[in-house]
């Protein structure tokens, strides 16, 4: 029984590394390249995103930012 165990858990943790190195779980993290402004007033993050994913083929994420008291919809890429 506890082999069976101890397999099981090496089994896992080997599946776990294999998952890990070869980046299968991405995340919203890579997505940090600035590529620009986009044309949006007033800034909602909706209308941000959308209007980020047809001005720039790789845009991954619009946001909403602060400058000097007004909202600009800047855009964000993977690469």
């Amino acid at each position: 029984m506890a082999k069976t165990l101890n397999s099981i858990c090496f089994t896992t943790l080997l599946v776990v590394v294999l998952l890990i190195s070869t980046e299968i779980p991405k995340s919203e993290a890579t997505c940090k390249k600035f590529l620009g402004e986009a044309p949006v007033y007033p800034c909602k993050e909706k209308a941000c995103e959308a209007v980020c994913s047809e001005h720039y083929y790789d845009s991954c994420k619009g946001e909403c930012e602060k400058h000097d008291y007004e909202e600009h919809c800047h855009c964000y890429g993977k690469y």
